[in-house]
């Protein structure tokens, strides 16, 4: 935080020059330190591979969106070699093998200086396997190359190649090491072509398992379209009849979980703490619970044993799914062993959550929709959030998947971008008080809310934060600590042109006050039959109109109040008023 200030009060130039680089290193410790992170996960044999079904296109497009504006940066060319027969979607560990890709990208931009890069993809058809392919991958660049007797060393932990010559680039020594490992772990070993200052190729294929043959065509169309447009999920179930509860202290999840199922009609309750949910489940007898495992006060486990525990409780039999952001191995068998039905990670994936709502909800209760409801509707994004996804600061692909809909992440957005200074305050106070056990609490309730609407950058900087509590790893904190908040009132800036609405009011008519009082009556019997849709639908048609300067802060207050579901709150600030 203090080095952001020279940076933007300090006009003498040779300070200005020490000051970029302080903030240089600081996001390079950060990469050091995930890095590391991986290291260790995998020396140690916790780190495992997951294999899911997972689209080419998606993952091409996010790996040249990625590297395209680094390599125009240094004024590189950057090719991409796309064979538009590959099949359309495969099985297998899409982060993973993301990981691979952008190890060998980003190390290819870094040691090259002039020319470019190009990034090619094929396949091969396995001729003893009939589902499986060779998906092959090479990244030719025209950078430094490597001398022959270097090339072992090229995977040696912490060690890096011509030390001397290469002393300005950026880097641990471990990308390599780790790329290698995951390669082996997928059953493939990744290839060196070099020429000691003509540049090299890396290449690596991977047995994959087909799940859709469809090509998936122009690499070039896709690209464009991916940048511009996004698929929307449907739901696969009707429940009209099921009710649920869901516990978890972050409002924006408890959101999400409610715009993920809004169109399954199933009845959802939700609790903010523990003994709010024992309390719930004292009253009402729900089909499934879902409870997040990391709360304060009394976390899922306690919780989940005081319910399991009431004979008298209606609930003490009912299937509990734990909620985590935990995803490492062993974490499933462990929730497990505590007596949770079920697991599912954070952010929540919709296919996955059907799938536990179809396996635990009673046969009766699920209406199982028809392959029209499969379809998806495009939805077209607007430009701002092109630029900000081009420019990697948002990740709204992963944001509107994880919300269920645009608007819903559009919603999503408005509470972390109005909450940001609330939650700085809280994390800061747990800071300065020294409750390492409650910083460890916000910035993991943070970096879930993060990750939900696709700012990842927070998400990962919080990750690291909370693992540092976890660990009792004080300098580690105390350290990051003012760099993470300052990086975090800073997206406040970036999202504030989102949300900028004042430019747009000019050109819209003024709401006057009858139309105002109509509105206000119109929210409070909405809020009174705690009807959301209703509530949604007033703030949807109330943006064709500007509110008055002496209405916005109540009108603000309301819509607030609306996107947290507080319906008590919306009477009271109507009935106040009158």
């Amino acid at each position: 935080g203090m080095n952001e200030m020279i940076l933007r009060e300090c006009k003498d130039k040779n300070i200005l020059s020490y000051s970029e680089s302080v903030k240089k290193a600081g996001h390079n410790l950060l990469g050091i330190v995930n890095d590391i992170l991986d290291f260790s996960k995998i020396e140690a044999g916790k780190l495992e591979l997951i294999t899911e079904r997972y689209s080419v296109a998606t993952v091409l497009c996010d790996m040249v969106a990625m590297i395209k504006n680094r390599a125009s940066d240094k004024g590189l060319l950057f090719k991409v070699e796309i064979d538009k027969n590959i099949p359309r979607e495969l099985y297998g560990d899409e982060i993973r093998i993301k990981q691979i890709i952008a190890n060998i990208l980003t190390n290819a931009v870094k040691y090259t200086e002039k020319g470019g890069i190009i990034f090619m993809v094929s396949y091969k058809k396995l001729e003893y396997v009939s589902d499986t392919i060779l998906l092959n991958i090479a990244i030719k660049d025209t950078g430094i190359g490597i001398k022959e007797n270097d090339i072992k060393k090229l995977f040696s932990e912490f060690e890096r190649i011509e030390e001397k010559r290469n002393r300005n680039i950026e880097g641990t020594g471990l990308g390599m090491n780790i790329t290698k490992s995951l390669l082996e772990m997928m059953g493939s070993q990744l290839q060196v072509e070099s020429e000691y200052g003509r540049g090299s190729t890396f290449s690596f294929s991977l047995k994959q398992k087909v799940a859709n043959w469809a090509p998936i065509g122009d690499f070039d169309k896709a690209y464009k379209a991916s940048v511009e447009k996004h698929t929307v999920y449907k739901e696969r179930i009707e429940a009209p009849d099921a009710r649920v509860l869901v516990t978890d202290d972050n409002i924006m999840n408890l959101q999400v979980f409610a715009g993920l199922l809004k169109q399954t009609k199933i009845i959802i309750d939700t609790a903010l703490s523990g003994d709010e949910a024992i309390a719930l489940t004292m009253k009402n007898k729900y089909d499934i619970i879902f409870m997040d495992h990391m709360m304060p006060e009394k976390d899922g486990i306690e919780t989940l044993h005081d319910i399991r525990e009431q004979d008298d409780n209606p609930n003490c039999d009912t299937a509990v799914i734990c909620l985590t952001a935990n995803a490492i191995s062993g974490a499933k068998e462990e929730y497990l062993n505590h007596g949770f039905d079920g697991y599912l990670s954070k952010p929540i994936d919709a296919v996955k959550l059907e799938d536990l709502l179809i396996k635990f909800l009673p046969d009766d209760k699920v209406n199982i929709l028809g392959k029209e409801a499969e379809k998806t509707d495009e939805v077209v994004i607007p430009e701002i959030f092109v630029r900000l996804k081009e420019e990697n600061l948002l990740d709204i692909d992963s944001g509107i998947k994880n919300s269920g809909s645009f608007d819903s992440f559009m919603s999503l957005l408005r509470i972390f971008y109005t909450s940001i200074d609330e939650k700085i305050e809280e994390i800061d106070t747990s800071f300065k008080e020294n409750d390492i056990n409650n910083y460890t609490i916000k910035v993991h309730a943070l970096k879930s809310s993060a990750r939900i609407v696709g700012a990842n950058d927070i998400g990962e900087d919080a990750q690291l934060l909370e693992n540092a509590g976890k660990e009792g790893n004080i300098d580690f904190i105390k350290d990051n600590h003012e760099y993470f908040l300052s990086k975090y009132k800073k997206f406040k800036d970036i999202l504030k042109e989102v949300f900028d609405v004042d430019k747009d009011d000019k050109q819209k008519p003024e709401a006057d006050p009858d139309l105002l009082d109509e509105v206000y009556k119109e929210l409070k019997l909405a809020a009174e039959d705690m009807d959301c849709d209703k509530l949604s639908a007033i703030f949807e048609e109330m943006e064709d109109y500007s509110i008055p300067e002496s209405e916005k802060e109540k009108w603000n207050r309301l819509k607030t109040a609306s996107d947290n579901y507080d319906y008590d709150e919306i009477s009271g600030i109507i009935e106040s008023a009158n």
